[in-house]
């Protein structure tokens, strides 16, 4: 007699998104108010910081006439060469202080960022761990996960920097290629030459803020859920991860679609309420806790995408 095999289990992104609403609607109904208010304090916790990036030349300078730009008007052509000129020799007689200024500010953000995500990363796991048990027990949520947030909050941050790099790159190739248009550097350039010009400044950002946003949709999706369940760093969750993406290939596909539909739609219901509630649904927290059915499924909604997948984080929580 020949032995029989255990079923493969079913994984599909439709149920999984069925099993959220069906979870959702027995942790939040009947209403219990005190736990809509703590878990719309976990939600905004986690959505905290994702919503997270020598002088005295003339205008004629350069063998060029303002006047004689290509594409442009004369007048046209003096108020953008005048600008342009004002800007770069005062920036050249202080370029010591703004040097200066410039790496403060960016030490500061630097730091607030830094600060944000950090918060961000804590309440990325009390979220997690409210959405997956139904409990709101705010300290022993901030103490019990703090070694896989901070483990979570360096690659977050990692992100944002890559994020930040891209953008300020982009920028300084724009900045250079129309301050040189502008000084009449660009000999026989018109603007439809300078658009062509900046064209791979804009495929840059096209390519990598995208692939920027869904690498950070994964690490809070998947990657801090598989933290929980399989008790690794994030590094080592978000091989886990690969794994099940290039078994399950199609599931997580449909998963970004349903998600890109349900954030739409939450968007539309989020703008509506906030406006006939006077904008006082607006408001940080008030928001989360007054339309919470809506951040739980979304938060849900992974969570049982993935314990089809092997990962059950609702029983590894002890839910």
């Amino acid at each position: 007699m020949s032995a029989t095999n255990p079923p493969v289990p079913r994984i599909s992104a439709i149920d999984a998104a069925q099993a959220a609403v069906e979870h959702t609607r027995r942790t939040l109904f009947p209403i219990r108010v005190e736990r809509w208010i703590v878990l719309g304090f976990f939600a905004f916790l986690d959505q905290c910081g994702r919503s997270l990036s020598g002088g005295g030349a003339g205008v004629g300078d350069g063998g060029k006439q303002v006047g004689d730009w290509p594409g442009l008007g004369r007048s046209v052509g003096e108020e953008l060469a005048h600008a342009v000129n004002t800007a770069t020799t005062w920036l050249a007689a202080h370029a010591a202080q703004v040097a200066v200024g410039l790496a403060f500010g960016l030490i500061m953000i630097g730091l607030l960022v830094a600060l944000v995500l950090w918060i961000n990363a804590r309440g990325t796991f009390m979220y997690l761990d409210g959405v997956a048990t139904g409990r709101t027990n705010v300290g022993r949520a901030w103490r019990q996960h703090a070694a896989a947030a901070d483990s979570y909050f360096a690659w977050r941050l990692a992100l944002a920097l890559a994020g930040l790099v891209v953008v300020l790159l982009a920028a300084g190739l724009a900045a250079t290629v129309l301050v040189a248009f502008a000084r009449g550097r660009l000999e026989g350039a018109t603007v439809p030459v300078v658009l062509v010009a900046l064209l791979p400044v804009f495929v840059l950002l096209l390519l990598a803020l995208p692939l920027l946003a869904l690498a950070g949709l994964a690490l809070r999706d998947f990657v801090a859920p598989l933290q929980l369940t399989t008790s690794l760093g994030c590094g080592s969750a978000a091989r886990v991860l690969e794994g099940l993406v290039i078994v399950n290939p199609g599931a997580f596909i449909v998963y970004l679609l349903i998600k890109l539909v349900a954030v739409t739609l939450t968007g539309v219901i989020i703008f509506v309420g906030g406006c006939l509630t006077c904008c006082l649904g607006f408001l940080p927290v008030v928001l989360q806790t007054l339309f919470q059915p809506l951040f739980f499924f979304e938060r849900s909604f992974s969570v049982f995408l993935l314990k089809q997948m092997g990962h059950d984080l609702p029983a590894r929580l002890g839910a």
